[in-house]
């Protein structure tokens, strides 16, 4: 056994040692650096390291009941934290977390990997965090590290040690003890982790890993159901949005450009708290609408144009994901007004019916079902159109899913099935669209004013006993909340 193995870990410390490291500045928020944030024990706002240990139980009790964990009971989980990315050269972007590591741990710095080792049965375990050294040389440049003993007392994790001992610690601990191995299979978060990760405990030649298998699925599952902790913090995400969005349909109108709408919201955003937006914007005037993901953002908006926003903002860790719509001369035209009027209710039909029991598509069936309606009485769609022509009309029409489930990231767990059935505590989206090409054959003059129209409404919502709760409850949506705001008699 080498010497890096013999070398004592940093472990769970003594409270005289815990008071010293945590009256420095460690890289991310803390007790210490940002009272007005967060209270002694907590990692995130108003969530203890407590609800990060047991999250970490719960992913040992689900590797449990798989198959692999009832005919073996030596399973090491190893959880790869994000690298730096770099726009060019040396220029960093802003560091963001892998969203796995960072629900598991709260660890905010890059180049991170946890294990999750059994010990004494399957349900207990040790979890070790591997970070970057202390270097007063990089510090200097790149800003203060927790090291492995910052790691140990602000995340509660057992151990720590630094990232370049994690090789050596998988080959000669782990790698020939038949240990059945979890591990992201199916994406490379880190490719340089991976690369020792596998490389270490695969390339000897007495090698005896059990088994390899994905824990995604699994923790997903666990990230799936929102806790309290989690809701406030989404909550807080939604308001921020729904207040950013008043303020941006106020500062709209002809001949602004679209990156400056965006930068008003962004603005707004970030003054209210949040650190950043979930996604890129799309601000999509006019036709541009008819692009889902338009994300250029650097035409003109015209008079007489509608403009389809869709943005969120990220308040540490957790997101909003809202879309609104409105004229960019603060008046609807009464085409565009039937035709906003006509998603409005499918969007407030589908939030109606979001409860414990029911599916994702389920309600995008359901939702399906209603737009068609709609557009067959805007004289979009021919009443007389056979189910065939129905469904082709509403596949181009409405070519999106009604929602997606949303948390630490925007389209969150994506390994979850839309056929789960809904529970308390989970969140999703809700945002039927109509997009009408330029091109559409339409009968009606009503119908021919909608040509190039785009129009989407989107709510977070969370799941509760009885129904649900809108996360951006604030967010005007009628077409008289809206009208009034962009004539800037509405207070934000």
């Amino acid at each position: 056994m080498s010497g890096c193995l013999r070398r004592l870990p940093w472990r769970q410390s003594t409270v005289l040692v815990h008071r010293r490291l945590l009256s420095r500045d460690i890289g991310q928020p803390t007790a210490y650096t940002h009272p007005y944030l967060l209270k002694e024990g907590e990692i995130l706002p108003g969530i203890h390291k407590s609800e990060f240990l047991e999250r970490r139980r719960n992913l040992m009790r689900e590797v449990a009941s798989t198959h692999a964990g009832k005919t073996n009971k030596k399973h090491l989980v190893i959880v790869p934290g994000a690298p730096v990315q770099y726009m060019s050269n040396d220029v960093p972007y802003r560091f963001h977390q892998s969203t796995d590591l960072l629900y598991m741990t709260g660890f905010q710095e890059p180049d991170a990997v946890l294990l999750l080792e059994s010990t004494g049965g399957l349900l207990e375990h040790k979890s070790i965090l591997y970070v970057r050294p202390r270097d007063p040389h990089r510090e200097l440049w790149d800003g203060p590290r927790a090291g492995p003993d910052g790691a140990v007392t602000f995340t509660g994790v057992t151990e720590a040690y630094t990232i370049d001992e994690l090789g050596t610690h998988l080959e000669q601990k782990y790698s020939k003890m038949g240990y059945s191995v979890w591990y992201c299979t199916e994406e490379y978060v880190h490719p340089d982790h991976d690369d020792v990760i596998v490389n270490s405990l695969t390339n000897s030649s007495d090698s005896r890993i059990d088994s390899v298998h994905t824990y995604t699925q699994l923790l997903h599952k666990l990230r799936l159901v929102k806790s309290p902790a989690e809701l406030n913090l989404m909550r807080k995400a939604g308001q921020i949005a729904a207040s950013a969005f008043r303020e941006t349909m106020r500062s709209t109108r002809p001949d602004v450009m679209e990156y400056q709408l965006e930068s008003v919201f962004e603005h707004h955003c970030k003054m209210k708290g949040a650190q950043t937006l979930s996604f890129p914007p799309v601000v999509a005037g006019g036709s541009r609408a008819n692009c889902l993901h338009y994300i250029a953002n650097n035409r003109e908006l015209r008079a007489g144009d509608l403009v389809l926003f869709d943005a969120g903002c990220e308040y540490h860790g957790y997101v909003s994901d809202v879309t609104r719509t409105w004229p960019v001369s603060g008046q609807f035209t009464a085409a565009q007004r039937e035709l906003y009027e006509a998603v409005l209710r499918v969007k407030q039909a589908s939030i109606k019916a979001s409860r414990p029991g029911v599916t994702l598509s389920q309600l995008n069936r359901s939702a399906a079902n209603m737009i068609s309606s709609e557009l067959q009485a805007l004289g979009l769609v021919p009443k007389n159109s056979s189910a065939s022509e129905l469904t082709q009309a509403i596949n181009r029409l409405f070519p999106h899913h009604l929602g997606h489930f949303l948390g630490m990231d925007t389209h969150d767990t994506p390994t979850v099935d839309r056929e789960v059935v809904l529970s308390p505590g989970m969140v999703i989206t809700i945002e039927p669209g109509v997009y009408v090409p330029k091109d559409w054959h339409v009968a009606t003059k009503t119908a021919k004013e909608m040509l190039g129209t785009g129009i989407r409404i989107e709510d977070d919502v969370v799941i509760t006993e009885n129904g649900c709760e809108v996360l951006n409850a604030n967010c005007p949506q009628t077409v008289e909340e809206i009208a009034e705001l962009c004539r800037g008699m509405a207070k934000c």
